[in-house]
């Protein structure tokens, strides 16, 4: 590489991270249903209240109506388990 050329470089924004989480991608008010999963299993339920609460004040009547598109796009089940003899 020739020292005089120009480099550039692009930082992704935030879209660019948000859709590689594939769950909080395919969410419509984009809940962050990783963080307030994995606080429910660390016994932080009133943090999980409020991760899964933040971008969505309607949590209660969307729970009632959504589709959980979150769990078709979610990636968890294509990670194989240390278990798994395939």
């Amino acid at each position: 590489m020739d020292p005089t050329q120009t480099i550039r470089v692009q930082i992704p924004g935030e879209d660019h991270h948000r859709r590689l989480i594939s769950c909080q991608d395919a969410c419509p008010v984009h809940t962050d249903a990783r963080g307030y999963v994995r606080a429910i299993a660390d016994g932080r339920f009133s943090e999980a209240y409020l991760i899964a609460r933040g971008p969505n004040p309607f949590a209660s009547i969307c729970g009632r109506v959504c589709g959980a598109p979150c769990e078709a796009a979610c990636r968890r089940g294509k990670v194989p388990r240390v278990d798994d003899d395939g």
